[in-house]
Order: C-alpha cells, then structure tokens, then sequence
C-alpha cells in the first residue's frame, strides 16, 4: 500500500543550476515526494522512459542547449506522456500562451520551497492525480 501512494508521488525535476536542482529535489523530498533528478533534456527523457510511476514534471526554462529548451522538452513531454502533470519554472521567461502545453502551469523564480510544493500539489491535483502530500 505504501508504494502506491509512493508512486502517486514520484516526480521528475529537470534543472541544470546544480545548487537549485539540489534545493528544488530537497523541498519536494520534505514535502513527501519521490524525487528523480535530471540535469539534460537527454537525461529527463531517459528517466520518463524508464519510470512510468512519474506523475509529474517540474522543469526550468533556461536548461543548457538550446535557448528555452524547457518549453521544448514541456511540449515534446505532453506529447508523448499526456497524463503526465507538468510544472515550467523560470527566473528569466515569461511562458507566451503557445509555448505551454495543454494543463501546464507556470511558476515564477525565484520561489519557497513552500510555494515550489504547493503548485506541484495544485497542478497534480488538477490532473486529479493522488492526493497532495502534507
């Protein structure tokens, strides 16, 4: 029973600051999240294909590569795990409509971890995934 609640929970981070990946993944460990991590798009798409119990994804904008690439990678996920619940954050892009994917929410940098947990809980509960850990 435990694992099941568990993998209501599992959730990917994809950040390449290594300082805010460490932050963001212990905010969410506190918050009763399962944390994946990833510092690439190559990374965050390996992990997605080998975990189904994912249930979300929060993911920065600016991540090494391409300009944006986050909204990239968003979009590509949406596409291809259309459950999946998926968080965009960001310090320096404000999403334009069209780059969100269908039920995306966005979060401004800088954040608490307390406000990083409560819109990972809002956008999941939106997708009526599990209910939000306290």
């Amino acid at each position: 029973m435990a694992d099941a609640v568990a993998s209501q929970r599992a959730v990917l981070i994809v950040e390449d600051n290594p300082v805010q990946l460490m932050d963001a993944a212990a905010a969410l460990r506190d918050a009763g999240y399962e944390v994946a991590e990833a510092a690439t798009v190559e990374a965050a798409q390996a992990h997605l294909a080998a975990r189904p119990e994912l249930v979300a994804m929060v993911a920065d904008v600016d991540l090494a590569g391409e300009p944006l690439s986050g909204f990239t990678l968003a979009k590509a996920v949406a596409a291809r795990w259309p459950e999946l619940a998926i968080l965009i954050v960001s310090g320096v892009a404000w999403p334009a409509e069209e780059q969100m994917p269908m039920g995306a929410r966005y979060l401004r940098k800088p954040f608490t971890p307390e406000e990083l947990a409560g819109a990972l809980g809002a956008v999941l509960a939106a997708r009526g995934v599990g209910s939000v850990p306290h």
